[in-house]
């Protein structure tokens, strides 16, 4: 087989198969809903694919409207049957949470005897804005952030130095939060369904979305496994 055909049957491969995993039966070409999808996407690779896919195509219909002289005019590349086979593995085997998530391990968690006092400094100095308030048995009942001490302020609650998060732990929930909102995935959620609830956050929460909750059963009763923010979606991973 040489590279013409194999062009084509790789590039079939990969339309039926985006047929068959977004149920795109009797609808227009899969390979341009693919395109489009990465072209709205905030993950760099899949912005590339998007475009490299838009030209793959074209060459593509080249074979379907030149079918009869195309071959006598030039053979696809090894560089573009490569690119395609990348494609394909990236369509069939996608990173997923447990793939690009900060794990537990790596957390700076809060429990009910943590002082507040160290947390704030955390945030401040460290830069992370979100700390996870779990229990016991790694079961997340709340975060602490920035908006908790503004609630704080509003509510006219004072921080001593030896007050813990069980002495506002109210105000840690997440009903209590004004901004944000956070839900729970389990690890094989696929990196491109968790890069839309970032983006769309505001039009399906009405609240921005800052981080994700790995669980085990992808419920707030599950045990936290690790937490995903948007900066994970695009980090480089060679």
């Amino acid at each position: 087989m040489n590279n013409n055909e194999e062009f084509i049957r790789l590039y079939n491969e990969l339309d039926s198969f985006i047929e068959e995993k977004y149920d795109r039966y009797e609808e227009d070409s899969s390979i341009y809903f693919l395109i489009n999808k990465y072209r709205k996407s905030n993950i760099p690779i899949e912005k590339d694919y998007s475009k490299k896919l838009d030209s793959i195509r074209k060459i593509r219909n080249l074979y379907v409207h030149e079918s009869g002289i195309i071959d006598d005019l030039f053979n696809v590349s090894d560089e573009v049957i490569s690119t395609l086979v990348n494609i394909i593995d990236y369509v069939k085997n996608p990173l997923r949470a447990k793939d690009i998530m900060t794990p537990f391990e790596s957390l700076k968690c809060a429990y009910d005897d943590t002082n507040v006092f160290s947390l704030i400094s955390i945030i401040y100095k460290e830069g992370i804005s979100n700390i996870p308030y779990i229990n016991e048995k790694h079961i997340v009942k709340g975060v602490f952030n920035s908006d908790v001490l503004l609630n704080l302020r509003f509510h006219n609650i004072e921080i001593a130095s030896e007050t813990t998060i069980q002495n506002i732990s109210e105000y840690l929930t997440f009903a209590a939060n004004f901004n944000s909102r956070f839900i729970f995935v389990n690890e094989r959620y696929e990196i491109d369904v968790l890069n839309e609830y970032f983006n769309n956050s505001k039009e399906l929460y009405k609240k921005r979305l800052p981080i994700i909750f790995v669980t085990s059963n992808g419920k707030s009763d599950g045990i936290l496994k690790g937490i995903i923010s948007p900066i994970d979606l695009i980090k480089d991973r060679k």
